[in-house]
């Protein structure tokens, strides 16, 4: 028999000086059988199946379908007149009809996601990031889709981006934009509409970002060169990329 660890619930220290998150942990056990689908894999069939994973996570195309067939996806998202059932046009996505089926990507993701489900159910009535004006650019897919929500959820005003001209996924970002969360993003971006989408997140009137959660530094890059005096009131910075980077950002 194996042992494995599985969250089962989580619980809040109300002592105000010992504000504190704390686990439960549940040992499951299971048969050792159930290892033997993986001593069945060769080498190749490994790589095989993560390649398979890697590609339902970031071509969703192939699993939508739908999006393709629009003739309207012709026609790039810049040019077109955009607007959700609310009558918000605050976005610019590939195809607005996607959010139905963006909406059950992000609802399987939420899922498997129990910890960032678990810190949205336990703080959200607190607001903790109040306050907070975020500019994130990262890949657009229902799991950072999740994180998203989350930080919305905790209070945070948010505009997205995509790091990745080719990993967003379609119906996520229409699944975002109907649920009036300001994503530009869109899966075949050029480098022009990449560059235009950053700047759409950032330069808006009336409202300026004090925090930046970047993935492989454009972002950052982006206010640093183009609008230095929203640089200087920034709070915080997090830089995801682990490519590494062999010039100063800034």
């Amino acid at each position: 028999m194996r042992k494995v660890y599985s969250l089962v619930s989580l619980t809040k220290n109300r002592e105000p000086k010992d504000a504190v998150l704390s686990l439960n942990i549940k040992q499951i056990e299971y048969p050792e059988q159930t290892r033997e689908f993986d001593n069945r894999l060769t080498k190749t069939g490994r790589r095989s199946l993560s390649h398979s994973l890697s590609h339902s996570s970031t071509d969703s195309n192939s699993s939508g379908g739908s999006d393709a067939e629009d003739p309207e996806d012709e026609v790039s998202p810049r040019d077109k007149q955009r607007m959700n059932s609310k009558g918000n046009k605050d976005f610019c996505i590939k195809n607005i009809k996607l959010a139905d089926f963006g909406r059950r990507q992000i609802e399987l993701a939420e899922d498997e996601m129990t910890a960032l489900m678990a810190l949205r159910k336990a703080a959200q009535g607190e607001k903790p990031l109040a306050g907070a004006k975020i500019v994130g650019c990262t890949h657009v897919t229902a799991q950072t889709a999740v994180l998203f929500e989350t930080l919305s959820g905790l209070g945070a005003q948010c505009r997205w981006a995509a790091c990745n001209i080719y990993s967003t996924q379609n119906e996520v970002a229409a699944a975002l934009a109907e649920r009036d969360f300001p994503v530009f993003a869109w899966k075949g971006e050029s480098e022009d509409d990449f560059w235009w989408c950053i700047d759409r997140c950032v330069n808006v009137e009336g409202w300026e970002p004090n925090m930046i959660l970047d993935d492989g530094g454009d972002m950052t890059h982006w206010i640093y060169k183009k609008y230095p005096h929203i640089f200087k009131k920034v709070k915080g910075i997090v830089e995801e990329s682990i490519t590494g980077i062999h010039s100063p950002l800034y």
